[in-house]
């Protein structure tokens, strides 16, 4: 006598209602980008650090020194070495850290250790050339003849 009605839905119309808005693709992507922009930050910051390898580093290093520097052939080398060391030492430690904010729902701490781990790497390219500016100092102070 009485016939039961269904009604077929998917999983989508039953948990967000029947009307199915349609939201634009740029705004979809204004949404992701405001959420997700600084994950993508950290992620290309750390690839083109991990993709220059030991190029990088080590050049612009030795280009800040090529003027008259008073550091000598070996102590370059020796600089050279420590500065792909203390690059990876920053990456991994800085990773650890930025992981274990994010982790934690701590953004701000890890936007800080970010910018703070890339100073520290900053730090350490410029130091020749920062040394090479504070002799020239000393020697125009002593005068160029003595």
């Amino acid at each position: 006598m009485f016939r039961k009605k269904t009604e077929v839905m998917t999983v989508s119309e039953f948990l967000h209602g029947k009307e199915k808005v349609v939201v634009p693709f740029q705004t979809k992507m204004r949404r992701h980008v405001n959420k997700y922009g600084f994950v993508y930050k950290v992620a290309g910051v750390t690839a083109i650090i991990l993709i220059s390898g030991g190029t990088f580093d080590y050049a612009f290093a030795t280009s800040t020194m090529m003027s008259k520097s008073s550091v000598d052939l070996t102590v370059r080398a020796l600089y050279g070495e420590l500065i792909g060391i203390g690059k990876w030492i920053i990456i991994f430690k800085g990773g650890i850290d930025i992981i274990k904010s994010v982790g934690g729902g701590d953004f701000d701490t890890a936007k800080k250790s970010f910018f703070s781990y890339l100073m520290v790497y900053l730090f350490l390219l410029g130091l020749p050339y920062g040394m090479d500016k504070v002799d020239e100092v000393f020697i125009n102070i002593g005068g160029e003849g003595k």
